[in-house]
């Protein structure tokens, strides 16, 4: 009987326990006191405090920073401590918004986001800047300058360098300019081109000192050298090939080599992909036929982004003069079928009066005939008419038939008549 008594007791006193505590529910409060401070040129330390009114012993909760670049925006948690270094180029601004999570606290939701920003720089020293890893340990930056400035100088910084800022020791002179600048050291390892590279410029324009900051990543902008590249012939085919990037250790995997080439035949480049180095690739050869060829390497995926220029053409082969006889051919062939059918219509002509004679056409004989008989008749009128004009009067009037066709030709001849004496009565 004790024993229940205890019990009953024991379950009442934690109902009661449990009743009191109250139940808290809607959306967290957000994070206090937040603010940036910058720890260099490049990093940018976000801090806050716990949110107020919260009783951490009853509601854990966690942060959620959100980080927005002119190049996009990244996210992460945090659960203690209450801050975050961010080293990004601020150049174009950028912008750290937080806001508070639960992980164990009953009903509670997200608080609201509280946003911190740095202010974009307007005033430019200089444009076009860009970097070239062309080399194990060796780096080419180059720009231009924005606008007239004073005492421009370059310093650059990655987050594990011993000291604040590095001056850059050799700078490519233009006149008065400096349009570039060459890096070297152990920092440009190959096996080290996975951290950020910070640069900073510094100038005087007019009473102001003005700064612009950039950051890049070595291993997305690697350009080697064009390899040497080497043919060869075996049998009928090409063997392509060349050396790996100088300047880089030669048993890296990294490269993938493009080859192409054109003829004579074809003016168009065809290319072709090797990834397998100390293999040549082999195309067709024609021996009749020069071929040209370049190579270039791209660097793979898992060492990084970039690729070389094209090598120098190398020229292969000997073009030999093409066989003209077939379009000789083609010229000739039509002409002297042209000229075999003009001399056949021209022989078929004279052959055709030769074998077949012109038949005589029986009209046209008929009319003939007749006009034979009429053109006698005339000649006896015109004798009559004569003898009867002794003077010639009419002879002026004396007309002669030609037939159309005449066979025959007749000499008409016209006499005056004697004429008899006249005697006076």
């Amino acid at each position: 009987m004790d024993f229940l008594l205890k019990g009953f007791f024991l379950v009442t006193c934690c109902w009661t326990a449990f009743a009191l505590v109250p139940i808290e529910m809607g959306a967290l409060p957000p994070p206090s006191n937040v603010s940036l401070d910058n720890s260099n040129y490049f990093c940018v330390k976000l801090s806050w405090r716990p949110p107020e009114n919260l009783n951490s012993s009853l509601c854990s909760v966690k942060y959620y920073i959100n980080v927005t670049t002119a190049q996009g925006s990244t996210g992460s948690t945090v659960m203690s401590p209450p801050y975050t270094t961010e080293c990004q180029d601020v150049e174009d601004g950028v912008s750290f918004s937080v806001h508070t999570q639960p992980v164990r606290c009953g009903n509670r939701t997200v608080s609201k986001v509280v946003v911190r920003s740095v202010a974009r720089r307007t005033e430019k020293l200089v444009k076009d800047f860009e970097c070239v890893y062309y080399k194990s340990g060796a780096m080419n930056c180059t720009w231009q300058p924005a606008k007239e400035t004073k005492d421009l100088r370059l310093y650059y910084w990655y987050p594990i360098m011993p000291k604040p800022l590095e001056h850059c020791n050799l700078y490519q002179n233009s006149g008065a300019d400096k349009p570039g600048c060459h890096l070297k050291g152990s920092f440009l390892n190959f096996n080290n081109l996975e951290h950020k590279l910070f640069f900073l410029f510094n100038g005087t324009r007019g009473s102001s000192s003005l700064q612009n900051t950039f950051q890049m990543v070595p291993r997305d902008h690697i350009m080697p050298s064009p390899p040497k590249l080497r043919i060869s012939e075996e049998g009928s085919m090409l063997q392509l090939d060349c050396d790996t990037p100088v300047g880089f250790n030669p048993i890296l995997d990294c490269w993938k080599y493009n080859y192409r080439y054109k003829n004579y035949k074809s003016q168009d480049w065809q290319e072709r992909h090797n990834t397998t180095w100390g293999k040549p690739l082999q195309i067709p050869y024609d021996r009749s036929l020069q071929y040209q060829v370049q190579v270039k390497v791209e660097v793979r995926d898992i060492c990084g982004k970039g690729s070389s220029d094209w090598s120098e053409m190398e020229s292969y082969g000997e073009q030999q003069a093409p066989d003209s006889s077939f379009h000789m051919a083609l010229i000739a062939i039509p002409v002297m079928a042209t000229v075999c059918v003009i001399l056949f219509l021209l022989f078929f002509k004279k052959l055709q009066l030769l074998i077949l004679p012109q038949i005589p056409d029986p009209m046209k004989l008929f009319k003939d005939l007749i006009n034979s008989k009429e053109e006698g008749k005339a000649t006896g009128s015109n004798l009559m008419e004569n003898a009867a004009d002794p003077l010639g009067k009419s002879s002026e009037k004396q007309k002669l038939y030609v037939p159309e066709t005449p066979e025959l030709c007749v000499n008409v001849r016209v006499e005056e008549p004697e004429r008899e004496p006249i005697i006076d009565p």
